[in-house]
């Protein structure tokens, strides 16, 4: 069957869900196939999360700006959630995972360490901001690297990311 929806189209589509499913759902229309359908679903459900993720902390960031005020935001709590982004990230890039999976938060860790870098500033604390996005990046490049962190340790902390994003 030749594909009826055009190749700048098709071809993210397929991207996304892979030939096989493209082919079945797209080129075929058969909207039912479960297996396939199960795929697009979870798939584009990722990467509406993932695209949410990017938002998320936009008007926090928005508000923050517009007030120059960081009244009443804990910095140890952004701190921890940089933390907890950055262990998820490796955690779930080092098993192999899909981007869709996980890719929130890589954006969401982004905002959080620029409202960290925001509540550091706004309380005349900017050295200390440098150096604790230094710290950070270190951090964040011991968790991708398996010399550094072993893939047993990386798990451990994977999990204790969950007390840390509930606190």
């Amino acid at each position: 069957m030749t594909p009826w929806l055009p190749e700048f189209l098709r071809s993210p589509v397929a991207a996304l869900i892979g030939e096989p499913c493209t082919v079945t759902l797209i080129d075929e229309f058969n909207l039912f196939d479960p297996h396939c359908l199960r795929h697009a679903l979870s798939k584009g459900l990722g990467l509406g999360i993932v695209l949410g993720g990017c938002i998320v902390k936009l008007p926090q960031l928005f508000k923050i700006l517009k007030s120059k005020s960081v009244a009443g935001i804990s910095l140890s709590s952004y701190v921890l959630e940089v933390l907890a982004n950055a262990i998820t990230l490796a955690y779930n890039f080092r098993k192999g995972y899909s981007f869709t999976t996980y890719g929130e938060a890589l954006f969401i860790g982004a905002q959080n360490i620029v409202i960290t870098l925001l509540i550091l500033a706004f309380t005349g604390r900017a050295a200390q901001g440098v150096a604790t996005n230094v710290l950070l990046l270190i951090f964040t490049y011991a968790m991708f690297t398996p010399s550094m962190v072993g893939g047993a340790l990386l798990s451990t902390l994977y999990g204790l990311t969950i007390p840390l994003v509930i606190s």
